[in-house]
């Protein structure tokens, strides 16, 4: 059944994804009082988006895999799509931990700053401002192909465009905020998502 292969391989890259994020979320637990919060408006669209992106990205695909309820919504594709799709989502992976790798210290799960953060315009940053952005639109371009429904397969393109629409605007008038023209500079010779 190759369904259930390519299933476990989104869950083995869901479980890559969220191991690359653990050491950062358990130092900012560690050290909450450094960060500075967001705004009560950007709390509120940080809370619509995260809750898009854990109902599209985790609870719809478990919902898919681990019950029946979503079985009358499911499609067949080409054997060579899926894996197709499985090597969009690797490439999207690979994207997502090197920018991890480059922020380190750096990233944040939410809109906050520190006041020792650092713009981070070197390695993959300096292509795209927002690579694990970039990482979130290969898995949503995999997602309908290792996830062969229409409400599993399909939740990943609206959590991120949740991210794309509400988060992304919000964050970078924050990274204006704190950066000032160094980030508009920065702006200037990037691209949002994908390379100039």
């Amino acid at each position: 059944m190759p369904h259930l292969f390519f299933s476990a391989l989104y869950f083995a890259g869901l479980l890559f994804a969220e191991a690359l994020r653990l050491p950062r979320r358990l130092s900012r637990f560690r050290n909450r009082q450094d960060w500075q919060p967001a705004s009560r408006s950007d709390r509120y669209s940080e809370r619509v988006v995260l809750g898009g992106v854990i109902m599209g990205i985790w609870v719809l695909p478990l919902v898919y895999v681990l019950t029946p309820w979503l079985e009358n919504y499911n499609y067949q594709l080409p054997v060579w799509l899926s894996w197709s799709a499985a090597a969009i989502f690797l490439v999207g992976l690979m994207i997502r931990w090197g920018a991890q790798r480059t922020l380190d210290r750096s990233w944040s799960f939410t809109l906050e700053t520190s006041q020792e953060q650092q713009l981070v315009t070197h390695g993959i940053f300096s292509f795209t401002r927002h690579p694990i952005y970039l990482s979130l639109i290969f898995w949503a371009a995999a997602q309908p192909g290792l996830l062969q429904n229409y409400f599993a397969g399909l939740s990943g393109l609206a959590a991120v465009l949740l991210i794309w629409l509400v988060r992304v605007p919000r964050e970078e008038q924050l990274m204006i905020e704190a950066f000032g023209d160094r980030y508009l500079d920065y702006m200037a010779r990037t691209g949002r998502f994908f390379p100039k």
